[in-house]
């Protein structure tokens, strides 16, 4: 049943990527450059109601009906036509988030799952949040919604980062008897197959696609929904919270650096910008290609962290200040690039204050 769901998933997922592209003409569902988008021509926004139409069928036929499971197609629809009209209109944040939170809502209530326990995360006890469970649970949805929709910068780099993160459900769930939430993983794993291929324009593909914010925000969701059933299961647990956040760090600590600086600056966190991990690699001068497979390489080298040492059941108390140690050498590691000239190695590497010998080396060598 499993390869049927994945072979279903996959190829109505193909279709759809052909059959909508010249829907998405005849309906301006396109992605102008303009600005900070600048990338050739007009590129159409289908990724995510196609991966949406493939996930979607193959749930329908092969996935057992189930109470979950079916409030998070409906908040995934949701979702997606919330997605649509944001890249059609461009709607308002605030009308943006207020959607988002009554999805999150729904998808609390009808699934009767939100994030009522933390585990021992701080080594004091478990962090039960009774009534505020659910004001919690919609805090962290909507964080990881955005954190995806933030890292949609470059080709394929949504795409990759998401499929890091699903592979490693794929991992948890198969070690559990969480047979639905590991169908579900390895649908939309299915589903990415194909528009990665597209996004990448990579035989048999000739078009660029792009995810769109319906895409993007259909991740996030899902992801979300995932990480919330896999840990607060009361009667088997496919994973602890902590282990959730090392698998979608890359693109959790990159939303907090991004949120923290804009915030210095005296700028909103939700205005459009420049300043993500993928615009700062660029800016020194990586190729796009680069930029891709360091990003894919970091993300997956997280994710195998919180796999690991949930497999080796490592306290949770040290998986967490482990965390926020990683996190703290990112910002260290990434403050220079903030502060680097646009498109010089050489600036970010003087900003990173490196030795007089290597300064030396650069004066030296810097222009040859």
């Amino acid at each position: 049943m499993l390869i049927l769901s994945l072979i279903t998933s996959l190829c109505v997922t193909w279709i759809a990527l052909h059959l909508l592209k010249p829907v998405a003409y005849r309906a301006h569902l396109l992605d102008i450059p303009q600005g900070r988008k600048q990338h050739i021509g007009a590129v159409p926004l289908i990724g995510g109601i196609s991966v949406f139409l493939g996930v979607s069928a193959a749930v329908l036929l092969t996935v057992p009906n189930d109470v979950a499971v079916t409030t998070w197609l409906l908040c995934a629809l949701g979702i997606v036509l919330l997605g649509v009209a944001d890249d059609a209109e461009d709607l308002s944040v605030k009308l943006r988030i207020a959607m988002q939170i009554t999805l999150t809502l729904a998808l609390c209530i009808g699934s009767g799952v939100s994030l009522a326990n933390l585990g021992n995360l701080l080594g004091l006890g478990e962090i039960d949040l009774g009534v505020f469970s659910y004001p919690f649970t919609v805090l962290i949805v909507l964080g990881v919604i955005n954190a995806f929709n933030m890292i949609d910068g470059i080709d394929g780099l949504l795409g990759s980062v998401a499929l890091v993160s699903l592979l490693s459900l794929v991992m948890l769930f198969g070690l559990s008897t969480h047979a639905h939430l590991l169908s579900v993983s390895v649908i939309f794993v299915a589903a990415l197959v194909p528009y990665l291929l597209n996004n990448l324009v990579l035989p048999p593909f000739k078009e660029k696609i792009f995810m769109g914010d319906a895409g993007s925000m259909l991740i996030g969701l899902t992801i979300s929904w995932l990480l919330i059933e896999g840990t607060q299961d009361t009667t088997q647990q496919a994973f602890r919270p902590v282990t959730a956040l090392w698998l979608i760090a890359l693109p959790l600590m990159d939303m907090v650096r991004v949120i923290l600086v804009r915030l210095r600056d005296r700028r909103s966190p939700f205005a459009a910008g420049r300043d993500h991990l993928h615009h700062l690699l660029l800016n020194i001068g990586m190729s796009k290609g680069a930029t891709l497979l360091t990003m894919a390489a970091l993300a997956a080298v997280l994710a195998s962290v919180g796999i690991l040492t949930e497999y080796l059941q490592t306290s949770a108390s040290v998986m967490f200040y482990g965390f926020l140690l990683t996190f703290l050498a990112y910002l260290l590691m990434v403050a220079p690039l903030v502060d680097a000239e646009k498109g010089s190695l050489k600036n970010w590497l003087e900003a990173a204050s490196l030795t007089q010998t290597a300064r030396k080396i650069l004066a030296r060598y810097g222009n040859n």
